[in-house]
């Protein structure tokens, strides 16, 4: 493929805050045919958006599909192209990881519109390839690119996620008490935010090869089946990460219902313990006439040692029966 041309519209994500909707429009000729290919990537939060698309010639369905606020992943055709939304992690800072960004794209022969809600680094490093000359051939190829690193970031998100639930279980073994400070909510809502989009993007691809015939090479086809065996298996893993968050929350609750039951338990002995002592205070401590010893000096004594004494066959009593 020869040198890229940037088409004078050309826009970076760094002049967007001004309200371009366009953000670059990137041109460049295939070394096969010499044929023109363009990748038009748009902000869908900037004014104007729709205007601008609609300068493109697209299909009004297409520029309804491109920019509707709610989106899943999924694949289908399209006016004749292919219109695909994919969901990748969000690195913008200061923003959660789980918030995944979509990217809706439409892609005809020799053209990719591509558009985003918020800043996307698969698409950034793609443009940079085209930019340095490097040989990605028609939008197909490009397309496959951005869907390529999409989900290689997926996976390292998700040994991120697996590596932290490690250390949840590596802190948790052997230690119960330990195990009840922990906070797994965080981690546990990670893993359903991811889970809830990966899933349906595996079936998006699935739909993607399907629907592919003819768009696709034989080579990008199975680049593409690839790719959903991989998010398939991505799938499965957050699968098996969610039983995992699971059990630890599980063993937490035990924990802290074990805890708890100690300390009930604890408090019933000192109860149990103390009662006597407590009925005898009580019975001793009415002010009323007649009380037995109030005129000896060696009541006091008789009647605390007489608690003590009580006091001593209660917890020998508990001892015989087994409950200290």
């Amino acid at each position: 493929m020869s040198e890229p041309a940037t088409s004078p519209r050309a826009r970076s994500d760094v002049e967007a805050s001004s309200g371009e909707a366009c953000l670059f429009n990137l041109t460049w000729k295939s070394h096969e045919d010499e044929l023109t290919n363009t990748w038009q990537h748009y902000d869908m939060s900037a004014q104007g958006v729709i205007s601008a698309l609609e300068d493109q010639d697209l299909p009004k369905p297409v520029i309804r599909y491109l920019t509707r606020a709610e989106t899943r992943p999924a694949a289908r055709v399209l006016s004749g192209g292919v219109a695909l939304v994919l969901r990748g992690i969000n690195f913008n800072e200061s923003q959660d990881p789980v918030d995944m960004v979509s990217l809706r794209c439409f892609l005809e022969p020799n053209r990719l519109v591509t558009v985003r809600s918020r800043w996307l680094a698969s698409v950034q490093e793609t443009r940079k390839q085209i930019e340095e000359g490097e040989s990605l051939g028609r939008p197909t190829d490009v397309l496959l690119a951005i869907v390529e690193k999409l989900t290689a970031k997926i996976s390292r998100h998700i040994e991120t996620l697996d590596s932290a639930l490690g250390a949840f279980e590596v802190r948790a073994e052997g230690a119960t008490r330990e195990l009840a400070k922990v906070d797994f909510s965080g981690l546990r809502r990670q893993i359903a935010s991811v889970y809830r989009f990966i899933a349906p993007q595996r079936s998006a691809l699935t739909t993607l090869v399907q629907i592919g015939e003819g768009r696709f090479s034989e080579d990008q086809l199975e680049r593409i089946i690839e790719l959903e065996d991989l998010t398939q298996r991505y799938a499965e893993d957050l699968e098996l990460h969610r039983e995992r968050a699971s059990s630890l929350l599980e063993a937490q609750l035990n924990t802290l219902q074990a805890e708890q039951n100690r300390r009930s338990y604890a408090l019933s002995l000192v109860a149990g313990l103390f009662l006597p002592a407590t009925f005898v205070t009580g019975l001793f401590g009415m002010n009323v006439a007649g009380l037995p010893g109030t005129e000896n000096p060696s009541s006091f004594l008789i009647v605390a040692g007489a608690m003590v004494v009580i006091s001593g066959a209660v917890y020998a009593a508990l001892k015989l029966n087994k409950w200290l």
